[in-house]
Parts: structure tokens; sequence; C-alpha cells
């Protein structure tokens, strides 16, 4: 069992060892230009996570709720309407 061991290790030390020139050859990698919707990185997640609650409530809400789970779906709509709006002025 102990000469297992010592194999499985032996194994793990050798790829760690071929692996590691690959890792310190590839060197710091130049970050991209950041695309439009990158500027407001809080706005892009705030839509994404609206977005998600939306379709969260028309898909899997049982009930409508006496018209409130609509009503709350129209008022994410209008957000999602603000946040875009926000970010297209920003553009000029």
């Amino acid at each position: 069992m102990r000469k297992n061991v010592l194999k499985a290790f032996g194994g793990i030390l050798l790829a760690g060892v071929l692996t590691a020139p690959v890792l310190v050859s590839a060197g710091p990698q130049p970050t991209p230009a950041p695309q439009e919707h990158e500027r407001h990185p809080v706005i892009r997640e705030s839509i994404e996570k609206i977005e998600n609650a939306r379709h969260d409530l028309q898909a899997y809400a049982d009930r409508d709720f006496g018209g409130h789970r609509a009503k709350a779906v129209e008022h994410l709509d209008q957000a999602l309407k603000e946040l875009h709006m926000a970010m297209d002025y920003d553009k000029h």
C-alpha cells in the first residue's frame, strides 16, 4: 500500500513539474479593452438580476396573488427601461 501511495504522489509531483513551465511561460495576459457595457458594471449586474427576478416571477410563481405579481413584473420592466436609459444617457 505504501508503494501505491508513493507512486500516486510521484505522479502528482511529476504532473506539477510538467505543467509548471506552461503556467510560468504564459506570463501576464494583457487586459482587453472594456466593452461599452462594462463601463458601468453595477448597472449591468443590476439589469441581469432584475431580468432573472422577472423571469422567475413569470415562470415559477404558482399564482398571480391578486394581480400583485403582474404589477411587480410591470415595475421590473420599468426599472429595466430606466437602467437602459441611464446607460444610453452616458453615451452622450
